[in-house]
């Protein structure tokens, strides 16, 4: 049985390097150096829906300013095609947490899609455009797809699901296991997950204050365990950032392959 951590999973943080070789296209702007890392990270873990803040950015430190910020600082967009169906295991990808957001879906969640929806928040009027400009500094992406271990489902078997134990109630949810590109896939929150409080396999938080930032929480223990497969995909996937230029800042104690 696969368990969820209580609290959210341990968590690797990485920041890109305050002097990037360059330039290159993805390194124009803080979103194109997000996308830089979203993009390393595809292989294993793909957004369904994405929570964003935009703030008020000071032109010389790049740092957002409080109490500076557009008229529309919450933004919330969701993949359509994860959202609609009503039974248990079915997927519940919209849920944004701050008050009033605006929100929008799309098609697919790419990673084109997620840098035009950030473009689109972040075209708003500066109030004080002399000296700040419009920026994104806070991202969540709390519903998630990611590719499973060998060993957690059939991947062969369109009617497998792995059994996850509940951190928060004493609960064992059912969540299917998709195949596609030829690999097994889980995918969260479902229905049933939203109702009990259980997190998605592997969540994401993006952070640009100055530097940008990129946490991934590996919530469930299939990606967690000591030796097991699906934390050396983890691994594999987090060198792939490291490789890119990336450096492990917080969870190299847990992730000691990292360190």
């Amino acid at each position: 049985m696969v368990f969820e951590h209580k609290n959210g999973g341990p968590t690797l943080t990485l920041a890109e390097p305050w002097k990037r070789p360059g330039p290159t296209p993805d390194d124009e702007s803080a979103i194109g150096r997000l996308m830089h890392g979203i993009r390393r990270l595809w292989p294993l873990v793909r957004p369904l829906s994405a929570e964003a803040v935009i703030g008020c950015h000071d032109r010389e430190t790049d740092y957002p300013e409080t109490g500076v910020g557009p008229r529309r600082p919450h933004w919330f967009v969701h993949d359509r095609r994860a959202a609609g169906e009503t039974h248990d295991q079915a997927l519940d990808v919209v849920d944004p947490w701050h008050v009033d957001p605006v929100v929008e879906s799309v098609e697919e969640l790419s990673v084109e899609a997620l840098r035009s929806w950030l473009e689109r928040a972040q075209a708003q009027v500066s109030p004080v455009p002399d000296t700040h400009k419009v920026g994104w500094t806070d991202l969540w992406f709390n519903a998630t797809r990611v590719r499973a271990p060998v060993d957690a489902a059939d991947a062969a078997d369109a009617s497998a699901d792995v059994a996850l134990e509940a951190a928060e109630a004493r609960w064992v949810a059912r969540v299917p296991c998709h195949r596609r590109e030829g690999a097994a896939w889980v995918a969260g929150p479902t229905r049933e997950m939203r109702r009990i409080g259980a997190r998605a396999p592997i969540t994401l938080h993006a952070s640009h204050y100055g530097q940008v930032e990129v946490s991934v929480s590996a919530n469930w223990s299939l990606w967690s365990e000591e030796g097991s497969p699906g934390r050396a995909a983890l691994i594999e996937a987090v060198r792939g950032l490291v490789a890119g230029g990336w450096d492990v800042k917080y969870g190299a104690e847990y992730f000691h392959e990292l360190a």
